[in-house]
């Protein structure tokens, strides 16, 4: 049976099953049956003003901006990571 994990930062979702993970992090593991709906996040950031795909490095708790542009990449100072991929490692700073 395929089930997904719910994430929420509510406690009062404890009252709808959800465990205590950490951090002010809830989940709860649902089967397909138990979702009505799917929702697909594709984070962003905007350095420099130009947009870029963005993720969190967990070694190290870092931005990683990626692109598939080649010019971008060159002028942005990215390094190839990949065939057609090029990334580049941020400090975050709020």
């Amino acid at each position: 049976m395929i089930q997904w994990k719910l994430i929420s930062n509510d406690k009062n979702e404890m009252d709808n099953g959800f465990t205590y993970y950490k951090n002010n992090i809830y989940t709860k593991m649902v089967g397909v049956d138990g979702v009505k709906e799917f929702y697909s996040i594709n984070p962003y950031a905007v350095y420099k003003g130009e947009m870029f795909s963005a993720s969190e490095e967990r070694k190290t708790g870092k931005v990683l901006l990626d692109t598939t542009n080649t010019e971008l990449a060159k002028k942005m100072g990215f390094e190839r990571t990949d065939k057609y991929m090029y990334s580049k490692s941020l400090e975050l700073f709020c």
